[in-house]
């Protein structure tokens, strides 16, 4: 029996959180091994990790908005952070860290020799993701990629241990849907977290580019929360709908923790992330609920979405070729059944939790060999 330390940055149920709680439940499961998590604080995600031990502990995290208090007022605290991961490091077999972004572990493992998994779902830019990848070759970390375009972003050295294993996902409940196009709008869905890149700004900006005569057959939902302090995100998307005359066709809806009712509610799901997304787990969801996908062309989407298949994938941060995708949509609407059913089909076959569960607790046996002192 392997003991493994499982340790997330996040409290929340968006999708690097769901991932995490797969993989804790993945390893619960499996008889190789007994895991335990280690999460900053409570939340909405210790509701989904089954029956486990849990301990809070304070995580130097890299976030921009709090990167000066984290280098001044906060470097003792992260630095007590640092001497805990060490403790866990040595009284671990293996130790598990989802997402980069852990700085307490990296330093830890760096200082101590003792090497760390790390699942890397994130392409950080700039100077963030300098520090992050010297970090993660300094540890010599064994490290897990969600998507080859993150693994290609992150271009560690080949010698150095690591994977791609792609999210998976379960849909709740059966799903059975037919699609009637007669006398009713077409159902855009928008959903994730309300941020500067994840391209809700984008799909207004396409829809006002649509004729009127068009605009007024579309009923889109944009669905998501804010991080703690960034409600401007929504004020000033908000501002965007009122200005441009759109309220009888969008509607902003705060998050929800299970979003199967917007899936089946929606045709099309539409994911216009202006900066690559590290895999795209909103697109998964949606092929699992049968619906046609419209994605930005980069990033880990393209290594999920098949143009002209499953969907359609656009131009980045390029309103027009939003709104073309979806005026096709639009004019044809025998498309949205196509398609959806091509990415339910395509979805069974790649993206199941599963298979992602499988993939991921036979690399970490595998590893173990090599990572057990």
């Amino acid at each position: 029996m392997i003991h493994v330390t499982c340790v997330h940055q996040s409290v929340e149920m968006y999708g690097s959180d769901k991932s995490f709680a797969a993989a804790v439940l993945a390893l619960s499961n499996d008889d190789r091994f007994t895991p335990n998590v280690i999460l900053p604080d409570s939340g909405p995600l210790l509701d989904h990790l089954g029956d486990v031990d849990v301990a809070i502990e304070w995580l130097w995290v890299l976030r921009k908005a709090n990167l000066l208090w984290a280098l001044t007022l906060g470097l003792p605290r992260n630095i007590t952070s640092v001497v805990q991961a060490a403790r866990r490091l040595r009284s671990s077999q293996l130790v598990y860290v989802n997402t980069a972004v852990v700085l307490s572990y990296l330093f830890s493992s760096i200082l101590t020799g003792r090497r760390l998994i790390v699942h890397v779902r994130e392409i950080p830019t700039g100077l963030a993701m300098r520090v992050l990848r010297r970090l993660l070759v300094t540890a010599r970390a064994h490290t897990i990629f969600n998507s080859k375009a993150t693994a290609d972003a992150f271009c560690l050295p080949a010698d150095q241990p690591q994977a791609v294993i792609f999210n998976g996902f379960t849909a709740k409940g059966p799903v059975s849907r037919t699609y009637n196009a007669q006398n009713r709008p077409l159902n855009i869905l928008c959903i994730g977290r309300l941020n500067s890149w994840k391209g809700q700004e984008v799909l207004l900006e396409a829809i006002t580019l649509l004729p009127q005569s068009l605009r007024q057959k579309l009923a889109v939902r944009i669905v998501g929360g804010v991080y703690k302090t960034q409600e401007h995100f929504r004020t000033r998307l908000q501002e965007q709908v009122n200005t441009k005359h759109l309220y009888n066709i969008v509607t902003l809806v705060d998050f929800v923790e299970e979003p199967r009712d917007e899936y089946l509610q929606a045709d099309i799901v539409v994911v216009p992330s202006t900066r690559p997304e590290p895999f795209g787990r909103v697109a998964i969801e949606a092929m699992a609920y049968g619906c046609a996908v419209i994605a930005a062309n980069h990033g880990g989407l393209t290594e999920i979405v098949k143009h002209d298949v499953t969907g359609k994938l656009v131009n980045p941060s390029d309103p027009a070729s939003l709104a073309k995708a979806i005026s096709d949509y639009i004019n044809s609407p025998e498309l949205v059944e196509t398609h959806g059913r091509a990415g339910q089909d395509h979805f069974v076959h790649n993206f199941t939790q599963d298979a992602c569960d499988r993939a991921l607790c036979t690399l970490l046996a595998s590893w173990a060999r090599t990572l057990i002192q």
